[in-house]
């Protein structure tokens, strides 16, 4: 009744503020646009499986307790006044234990209640936001909510009704947020594309470069071992050369000692004793600086004698290439 009344004073409130101009009402049916929200049936849906469980878990724990008290009437009379007492007070204490969850759950500050206003709340807001707009553009005076029992309204008229155009505005709004959800979405999965192509751009050219690296490596180290090759082989030339020379410098010598040698058998036979004697002394004299400058003036003679056949060699070559030229 109290609300009736305070309904009545608020129309003539508003009738009075407004003067002559005509007042606008309009009437929304909170149930039947929440019943065409998704959002909503499933916030339901998912409160309602909760609901369920909760349930399950009360009928479990009454059959306990109610198989509990059969035992118990059924062995009463064979326990003592102890033991008995020891039963009771168990099945009171899980008696209680499930008053204690069934308020938990259903009570009036229950799970239930909580987990409704904190899954249907968004939901409702959404509605209130959507009125709130359409108030704003046809400029409503007053909006009642038909399905409210409350209010005490006895009819209201199928004009007066605006919530099919609330829930066209909350399907607006929904379709600008899957939009810019799925803008996001794009956005953000185009990052991790780009993200992705430069990682992989990366490590292309970390692995071209070790490839370079390698092949770079394999390349200074196939000149240092054909350096190290031909380097071997050029002292090996050059020992070779060594070798031959030096035979060739103990064969001189030798024929130079084998002269001597040869005068003095010939000297027995064609000269004096006074001239094998000045011979001896001759040879005494000669010194060994002298002997090393007769040898190297010799390897000389025949390194001059080897480059100019060379010399020979390469300007004969060099003729041909000018004929087959010509």
């Amino acid at each position: 009744m109290k609300k009736i009344l305070l309904l009545t004073f608020l129309i003539i409130f508003v009738l009075n503020s407004n003067g002559q101009r005509r007042m606008r009402i309009a009437s929304v049916d909170m149930e039947y646009i929440l019943e065409k929200m998704p959002e909503y049936q499933s916030a339901i849906k998912e409160l309602d499986a909760r609901a369920e469980r909760w349930k399950n878990t009360i009928e479990r724990k009454e059959k306990e307790i109610k198989e509990l008290k059969l035992k118990l009437e059924q062995e009463k009379v064979l326990l003592t006044k102890e033991l008995l007492q020891e039963k009771q007070e168990e099945i009171a204490f899980k008696e209680k234990e499930l008053l204690k969850y069934q308020l938990a759950k259903f009570g009036p500050e229950g799970d239930y209640i909580l987990q409704k206003e904190h899954l249907v709340t968004p939901v409702q807001d959404r509605v209130f936001n959507a009125v709130a707009k359409l108030l704003q553009s046809a400029k409503y005076d007053i909006v009642f909510d038909k399905s409210n029992d409350q209010l005490g309204l006895v009819y209201t008229s199928p004009k007066l009704d605006i919530s099919d155009k609330v829930l066209k505005i909350i399907n607006k709004d929904r379709s600008k947020e899957e939009r810019e959800k799925n803008a996001e979405k794009r956005k953000k999965k185009k990052k991790e594309q780009l993200n992705a192509a430069a990682k992989a751009r990366k490590e292309l050219a970390e692995k071209r470069k070790k490839e370079r690296e390698a092949k770079r490596k394999a390349a200074l180290e196939a000149r240092l071992k054909q350096r190290e090759e031909k380097k071997q082989e050029t002292q090996k030339i050059s020992n070779t050369k060594q070798t031959v020379k030096d035979q060739k410098n103990n064969s001189n010598i030798k024929s130079s000692d084998s002269i001597p040698q040869k005068a003095n058998a010939d000297y027995g036979t064609k000269l004096t004793p006074e001239q094998l004697k000045a011979f001896e002394q001759q040879k005494e004299t000669l010194s060994k600086e002298e002997l090393a400058k007769k040898r190297k003036k010799e390897r000389e003679a025949r390194r001059q004698k080897i480059l100019e056949e060379r010399r020979k060699k390469k300007e004969k070559k060099k003729e041909e290439e000018n004929q087959e030229t010509k």
